[in-house]
């Protein structure tokens, strides 16, 4: 029996300059039993109001406003409980659909496996503009896995964007939907926990855009310090999710996570370019948990950092490119 219907949320705040491509992408799904909730976080930018008229009368979306701004994952979540759908995915209001098969590619994989939780895929980071300039696949071919081995390796890095992952909305509010006090480790807290207890998808094909840009959350929305805590607090919750059964040499994985996340960010900001957040980054992993500094990988973000301060970005990369080759 196939799947009863998708429903993606798309939750917005002030990115109405983006909106309306972000709808129009799902809208174009060659999936046709889709609907679209946009529910919209007190925004205050003017092109907001104008892309929401703009859909008003489309039978196929559904649009929420909110008077006073919620957050992001309480919007996430009031997306998910309204949803007519069967199975449920988000897109943030910045992102969009790369192909115009990547819903049906997803029921797909679930309707092939009525025990799976959630699907998501590769995607591709874009500019600002929306141009690509380069792809992340996480594995080089599609495939649908144990969740328990899905949490080791996602516990160690999150490889699930929030743009385009699609949940079975049973399993979404079985394990208790979004944590509201996690804005920006909210995805990777709901992957983790269920990862402890259904099958989880893979699509190696990049469908989805993510896109870069200064005013998002992750960029500058959020403080290093601040991050590295949400991110903390989705590893330890994951790590209480485990069922009892749990083989314990995936509980012993605990400190190795702990340890990469306290220098996640340093490296993510390292990566682009980002010298001063990236410092804030290493220090604030000092300040939360000062035995850090005796881990070799410490050492080793702190040369790296060291190296893009005097290099800067350019040069350092062409250094990395270097040593890699």
């Amino acid at each position: 029996m196939g799947t009863s219907g998708v429903t993606f949320v798309v939750a917005n705040h002030n990115y109405g300059r983006y909106l309306g491509q972000a709808v129009q992408s799902l809208l174009a799904q060659t999936y046709r039993d889709l609907e679209v909730i946009v529910v919209d976080d007190a925004s205050t930018d003017g092109e907001t109001p104008a892309v929401l008229d703009r859909f008003a009368d489309n039978e196929q979306v559904r649009i929420i406003r909110h008077a006073e701004r919620r957050g992001n994952r309480t919007s996430d979540n009031e997306g998910v409980e309204l949803a007519r759908g069967e199975l449920v995915g988000t897109l943030d209001a910045d992102d969009f659909c790369l192909d115009q098969n990547a819903v049906q590619r997803q029921v797909a994989l679930f309707d092939s496996h009525p025990d799976m939780g959630f699907v998501y895929t590769a995607y591709a980071l874009c500019d600002e503009a929306g141009e690509h300039f380069r792809p992340y696949e996480p594995f080089p071919s599609d495939r649908v896995r144990d969740g328990l081995a899905e949490f080791a390796d996602l516990v160690m890095a999150n490889h699930v964007s929030h743009s385009g992952t699609m949940v079975r909305r049973d399993c979404h509010l079985a394990v208790g939907g979004y944590n509201p006090d996690l804005p920006y480790a909210g995805d990777l807290d709901l992957w983790l926990r269920l990862s402890a207890r259904y099958q989880v998808g893979y699509l190696a094909d990049p469908l989805y855009a993510y896109r870069q840009h200064a005013a998002s959350m992750t960029n500058a929305g959020i403080s290093p310090r601040r991050a590295i805590t949400e991110m903390l607090a989705a590893v330890e919750r994951g790590f209480s999710a485990l069922p009892r059964d749990a083989p314990e040499e995936l509980r012993e994985l605990h400190a190795t996570a702990v340890r990469r996340v306290l220098l996640s960010m340093t490296w993510r900001e390292r990566s682009l370019g980002h010298t001063r957040r990236s410092w804030a980054a290493l220090l604030a992993a000092v300040y939360l948990s000062p035995g850090i500094v005796g881990a070799g990988a410490f050492y080793t973000a702190l040369v790296r950092l060291l190296l893009l301060t005097v290099l800067g970005h350019r040069r350092y990369e062409q250094l990395s490119r270097w040593r890699s080759s």
